[in-house]
């Protein structure tokens, strides 16, 4: 009888044994599963990176393409060409890849605030200052703006801001004192809330150079402000405008509309572009924004001036 307990007792400490070697064993196998799904996911993951990469370079190369045969064929940059048709998905093996490309010439350039020598365009300046008016937004904001790219410490008066102004600040900086590279450096100038921001960005550019506005690409609101004009007398011009665009600037300034209008810094070329190319593959997502200067030579390949992973 003794013997017998002795066995009952060896035999549930086996047991107990057994069973805790089964509960660690599966708690192993399921963490190596674990592991194992996590580096499936993870190559997974590389490999689409890579190829999205390839697909982001095939539809910015797609666009520089579309660019120079546009260039070589048109003497006139207009929404009725092929580059500004292309805003559409396209299907691609396990996906979807979408091109879009806007002419930032339709845009107002911040960097035009500055003439060639480097001091205020009064011209630039009140299509700025009436740009801001027509988007409701502060007029004055134009002065700080000016203080920021402009080469000199001095303050424009009397809403201007310099480095003074900006070093008192609890995160202290100072002024660029430079052409703008990024249109999102005005949420650093002093007057230019979020929301400001916000509503001043779809109609403005930052390009490294001084360029005309063409009168083929640009909004309602910018049109309003070169003409100096309300909205309503802007949206009739822009929708008569000819659908393949002004073929030249006399024929934009012949219009009836514009009789005894004088109108400065308009063209109806272009030299940059914005292009941004979104693939979809499965469920890894993948963007790019790229700026675009086309050679006037008409030479070569349009060239990438700065690209982006994210918007520009």
């Amino acid at each position: 009888m003794r013997w017998f307990k002795q066995y009952t007792n060896q035999s549930g400490t086996a047991l107990v044994t057994a069973l805790l070697i089964v509960a660690l064993a599966s708690v192993i196998a399921t963490s190596m599963l674990k592991q194992q799904h996590i580096d499936i996911r993870r190559a997974e993951n590389m490999i689409k990176g890579d190829q999205a990469i390839l697909y982001l370079r095939a539809g910015e190369n797609w666009v520089r393409q579309l660019l120079l045969e546009d260039q070589l064929k048109g003497k006139s940059d207009s929404l009725n060409d092929n580059w500004a048709k292309i805003d559409s998905s396209l299907d691609i093996d396990r996906g979807t890849i979408q091109v879009q490309v806007e002419d930032l010439q339709g845009r107002f350039n911040l960097n035009n605030l500055l003439g060639k020598e480097g001091r205020p365009s009064q011209v630039d300046i009140e299509n700025f200052r009436n740009l801001l008016a027509v988007l409701k937004l502060d007029t004055e904001l134009v002065q700080p703006i000016l203080d920021w790219i402009d080469a000199d410490i001095n303050i424009s008066l009397p809403t201007g801001a310099e480095d003074q102004e900006y070093l008192a600040l609890k995160l202290p900086y100072r002024t660029a004192n430079a052409p703008f590279v990024s249109v999102s450096e005005l949420l650093l100038v002093k007057g230019v809330t979020r929301a400001a921001y916000d509503k001043l960005r779809p109609y403005i550019s930052v390009l490294p150079e001084r360029v005309d506005i063409n009168v083929n690409t640009l909004s309602v609101p910018l049109l309003a402000a070169i003409l100096r004009t309300t909205l309503i007398d802007a949206d009739v011009i822009f929708k008569n405008r000819p659908k393949q665009g002004y073929l030249d600037i006399a024929e934009f300034r012949g219009q009836q509309a514009l009789a005894g209008k004088k109108v400065e810094g308009i063209g109806v070329t272009s030299q940059f572009f914005k292009t941004r190319v979104i693939v979809e593959l499965g469920r890894y997502n993948a963007s790019q924004t790229s700026v675009i200067a086309r050679d006037n030579k008409r030479t070569s390949l349009p060239l990438v001036i700065q690209r982006s992973r994210a918007e520009l």
